[in-house]
């Protein structure tokens, strides 16, 4: 979910990279953010807010002469809180972190 300033950057690097002549470009997107609650009384829930710009910054690169080549994901945790369960055993767990988005582009 890049902000306005990330996506002006990128695009700029896209567009350096091209000028240069470069066969492969690589750009790395966070795509996604897992967020919760903090865990109390052994809750476990999280909510994933997604961002539905990413096919659009994606073609924005193409517009600059490169195609898609290869997409991966990863979950980059940035933290989690814990709590006993209010009955039972065990402990409720909620995860925080970003989906982030690995995009490799050929020239096209």
């Amino acid at each position: 979910m890049p902000t306005a300033e990330e996506a002006s950057r990128l695009l700029a690097l896209a567009q350096g990279a091209h000028a240069r002549g470069d066969a492969l470009l690589q750009l790395q997107l966070d795509v996604g953010l897992l967020t919760g609650e903090r865990s109390t009384w052994g809750s476990a829930g999280n909510t994933m807010a997604g961002d539905e710009s990413t096919g659009y910054f994606l073609g924005e690169v193409e517009k600059l002469g490169w195609r898609l080549e290869h997409t991966g994901f990863t979950f980059v945790e940035s933290g989690a809180t814990t709590s006993a369960r209010m009955f039972g055993t065990g402990e409720g767990v909620v995860n925080h972190g970003a989906v982030v988005g690995h995009y490799v582009f050929r020239r096209a």
